[in-house]
């Protein structure tokens, strides 16, 4: 791999086919699973999670879709639902400020409502 390696190359793997960057390196990755003792692993598996890992951390989707090499930026879309986080945080944020307007500030707190005649 190191004597591959080019630092002008646009690929993370370049290659010396035509395509210019290794497109599916089956051998190797069969010794390196079978070494690490790792079933049902594709090398695919490690591309959706390198992109789930650059939106948890704040990657835009133009950096993520270009690391991954997407040619439609809805594909790269898919990785930005992933992250539940804002959206729970969201959703606090919003509870918290209408307890806060009802003048309920604690969290988890149980109103009793009265009961209709």
């Amino acid at each position: 791999m190191q004597n591959r390696k080019s630092d002008d190359s646009e690929f993370v793997f370049p290659g010396i086919g035509k395509s210019g960057h290794i497109q599916e390196p089956r051998k190797g990755w069969e010794r390196i699973l079978k070494s690490a003792e790792i079933k049902d692993l594709r090398l695919h598996d490690l591309r959706r999670t390198l992109g789930s890992w650059q939106a948890k951390t704040g990657a835009s989707l133009a950096i993520i879709g270009k690391s991954l090499n997407h040619k439609n930026q809805n594909t790269t879309a898919i990785y930005a639902r992933l992250d539940l986080d804002p959206v729970r945080d969201s959703v606090n944020t919003a509870t918290s400020a209408m307890l806060a307007a009802g003048g309920l500030t604690k969290p988890g707190e149980i109103v009793q409502f009265k009961k209709k005649k």
